[in-house]
């Protein structure tokens, strides 16, 4: 595996990919292949924990870990305590530490070594609260079990508990996204994920070439007023939080921050030797290896409009870095969106107006 140098003070998130699953959902497009053995997880930790201590020098002052899959959950606690024992020496007491989990392979005893570790934030798969489009999705969890994971987990002590959900699914009806609120409502998990079904070629179902649905926009607003009504700020186009629970990881993202990703099909933006680069390690689950793409300033600058666009609050000259100059970079193609007021200029930066978050697709290609 190559070891790309960073830049130390830069790095403030990891993200570690864990791509086994047990089942392989139709939507998914992640790097992720089916579990055969607990051999085989053994196998990927020993070559994660190279990789991971091949950068230690650059991960002694993280902000946020994030362990996404592939469902890390479905390791056996053996392979879940191997793997929190290689990230265990860059836990720190402020950390946002968070694990993703799907409902039906979450035991009592995995959630108390989750919190044994210093994990803090949980982030179930959930998709739906209608067993039957649970079932359509090719999920195998019913819509009992992540109420049952999120009491467990309250009991065992996490006070940060995020849960995934995706409308405009096939036969998706109004009544099942009110049900998802319902459902909401009674759990009150801390933050909601809610994406909209895209379907991309390497799913089960792009594959397939099965249309999706045209209720986005439809789903989106009854969402949105909804989850207003029970307390939750809507602040990123697909992100909700209550009680100011953000994903400080996620913002790491949308703010254009530098990152690592270690583990197969992880991504990662670094800066070296005065260039910025993306990551993506790429291979198999036996070996993979990080390749570099160079970006242009061109490329930078959109990345950071791309990004910064999805916040509700929009691009904060004073948090994301060379925003502004981004900014001028591309003021004179967006002046127009500025003048039909699907941009607007804000105190600290500039955002999307309500009408402009409905095509923001459109305003991002007028800079592409």
């Amino acid at each position: 595996m190559t070891n790309v140098k960073l830049v130390k003070t830069e790095v403030k998130s990891l993200y570690v990919h864990i791509p086994f699953c047990d089942n392989i959902c139709f939507f998914c497009d992640f790097v992720k292949v089916k579990k055969t053995s607990d051999r085989q997880v053994e196998n990927y930790l020993d070559k994660l924990e190279i990789e991971v201590n091949s950068q230690s020098d650059y991960l002694q002052n993280l902000e946020t870990i994030y362990i996404g899959g592939g469902t890390p959950s479905c390791l056996n606690e053996l392979c879940t305590i191997k793997m929190l024992e290689i990230l265990k020496p860059f836990v720190n007491k402020n950390l946002e530490y968070t694990i993703e989990i799907n409902p039906e392979k979450v035991t009592k005893e995995k959630l108390q070594i989750y919190k044994d570790f210093g994990i803090n934030r949980l982030s179930i798969g959930v998709q739906s609260f209608s067993n039957l489009l649970l079932k359509k999705i090719g999920r195998i969890h019913d819509n009992l079990q992540p109420i049952n994971v999120i009491k467990m987990a309250r009991e065992i002590g996490f006070d940060n508990i995020s849960i995934d959900l995706i409308y405009n699914l096939f036969d998706q009806s109004k009544e099942d996204i009110l049900i998802d609120i319902q459902k909401i409502s009674e759990i009150k998990p801390d933050h909601i994920s809610w994406y909209s079904l895209i379907l991309k070629e390497n799913s089960i179902w792009g594959k397939l070439k099965k249309k999706i649905p045209d209720n986005d926009e439809y789903f989106d607003e009854i969402i949105n007023k909804q989850l207003e009504v029970l307390g939750y700020k809507r602040y990123e186009v697909s992100n909700y939080s209550l009680n100011g629970l953000v994903s400080k990881h996620n913002l790491a993202y949308w703010e254009n921050k530098h990152f690592i990703g270690v583990g197969l099909g992880a991504a990662g933006f670094i800066g070296k030797d005065g260039k910025l680069f993306l990551t993506k390690n790429e291979g198999n689950v036996e070996n993979w290896e990080c390749v570099l793409q160079e970006i242009s300033q061109k490329e930078y600058y959109f990345q950071i409009i791309m990004m910064g666009l999805r916040l509700i609050d929009g691009i904060d000259f004073n948090q994301v870095k060379h925003s502004k100059e981004a900014l001028s970079y591309f003021r004179e193609e967006l002046q127009i969106h500025f003048n039909n007021q699907l941009l607007e200029e804000t105190e600290t930066g500039f955002k999307c107006t309500p009408r402009g978050y409905e095509i923001m697709d459109n305003i991002l290609l007028d800079i592409i």
